[in-house]
């Protein structure tokens, strides 16, 4: 997912510390690694946090300007990262207090892909503690997680009035309420970590698009978005609504980019950074 960025000498130093900081040689995962050593579950997070961290700095070292930040899920690292909140080190450390966490969490775990419904027909056959939305995209593309058993049998039952129902497996019940523990153990971690900066540009909350300007308020989002569904639908159009008139995604693939379109942002233009190229994969957007 990062190989067109290694070419550029900003992307590599950003790879170089990631690797020091996790003492993993990132640069191998972002570029050659198959999928038996991508999807461990420490090396998929740490290859796509610094993908979009590198990616970032790459498109500042090629003169572009970022006034504004807003990551999406795991994004919300590289988001605060990009305004100077949080350094790697930082990043690496709450990625393996979160992982720690979540390991110690018991039952089976699943998420499934809805395609079509409207969000208020999902969440009406949601039950909270056993299955929820963990986050909507844009109209009529929306994922819910919980126990296996539990999204298993809203798949069945949504299928009729659904596009498409596509399960997916995870470990954990990401951006629900089933979260809470790991996020309370997150939440204890924050004397460890270390002094959090300024921010030298606002971030845009990933749950709901409200408008982030201190370190206390991106701490809190970092904890939040353990528990609570990330709205890309809402969060855009409320970061756009602020002035902006471009919008780039820094990251593998045009997932967001193309979500954007459907989102709806005025007149702004949305596009993805360059600096991974331009082939027909690249406009297709890459899993990841």
């Amino acid at each position: 997912m990062g190989r067109e960025l290694t070419g550029l000498a900003a992307a590599r130093a950003v790879l170089e510390e990631f690797s020091s900081a996790s003492d993993t040689d990132i640069a191998h995962l972002v570029t050659e690694a198959g999928p038996d050593e991508l999807y461990a579950d420490r090396a998929w997070e740490l290859a796509i946090v610094s993908t979009e961290v590198a990616a970032t700095h790459a498109y500042r070292a090629a003169g572009g300007v970022v006034s504004g930040a807003l990551g999406f899920s795991i994004g919300a690292y590289a988001s605060l990262h990009s305004a100077g909140m949080l350094t790697v080190r930082q990043i690496v450390m709450m990625i393996d207090l979160v992982l720690d966490a979540s390991l110690e969490l018991e039952g089976r775990y699943a998420m499934a892909a809805i395609t079509g419904p409207t969000v208020g027909k999902i969440e009406g056959l949601c039950r909270p503690g056993s299955v929820e939305i963990c986050s909507v995209l844009c109209p009529g593309q929306a994922l819910v997680a919980g126990r296996a058993e539990a999204v298993a049998e809203l798949g069945e039952r949504i299928a009729p009035v659904a596009v498409r129902v596509t399960p997916l497996e995870v470990r954990w019940p990401l951006h629900t309420t089933m979260m809470g523990a790991v996020a309370e153990r997150l939440e204890r971690s924050r004397p460890g970590l270390g002094g959090l900066l300024p921010l030298r540009h606002p971030v845009y909350s990933g749950i709901d698009g409200s408008r982030i300007a201190d370190p206390a308020k991106g701490w809190e989002l970092l904890v939040q978005h353990l528990v609570r569904p990330q709205r890309f639908d809402l969060a855009l159009p409320a970061a756009v609504a602020d002035g902006f008139g471009r919008v780039v995604e820094l990251g593998p693939g045009a997932t967001l980019a193309r979500a954007a379109a459907r989102v709806g942002v005025g007149a702004a233009a949305v596009e993805s950074f360059s600096g991974f190229g331009d082939s027909p994969r690249r406009r297709a957007g890459r899993p990841c």
